[in-house]
């Protein structure tokens, strides 16, 4: 099984088992994507670029104001939520929709990420 169909079948799974959870994707860091599991009225690439650059300005937070490491983050929209989880070289982007189970998500999401980077490690 080739590395793409197996981040597929981990963005799958991650639906199948929180149904809160109505899109996700991959992406590098530097806005490319991997795959993604997105709904047909999501445009792909504007997904990818947008998460590139909350990334970058969260790393950048996380170092200018606690001298740390980015982690996650948790966007409120008034339409859903948007959840982005560093995985080393690659970032797991979650949509979901209006009011989730916010600790499931967060739980399977990290779950999901370091299945992710494991795959993506032998790149860094």
């Amino acid at each position: 099984m080739s590395k793409i169909d197996e981040v597929k079948n981990i963005l799958k799974d991650l639906e199948a088992r929180v149904p809160d959870i109505i899109g996700s994707a991959i992406i590098r860091t530097n806005g490319l994507l991997i795959a993604s599991a997105l709904p047909s009225e999501a445009n792909e690439r504007m997904v990818a670029a947008m998460s590139a650059a909350l990334l970058g300005t969260s790393k950048r937070t996380a170092e200018a104001l606690f001298n740390g490491t980015f982690r996650s983050l948790s966007l409120e929209i008034d339409k859903g939520n948007m959840f982005l989880i560093g995985a080393g070289r690659v970032i797991l982007v979650g949509l979901t929709n209006k009011e989730p189970n916010i600790g499931l998500v967060t739980l399977e999401m990290e779950d999901s990420s370091k299945k992710v980077g494991q795959l993506f490690q032998i790149e860094e």
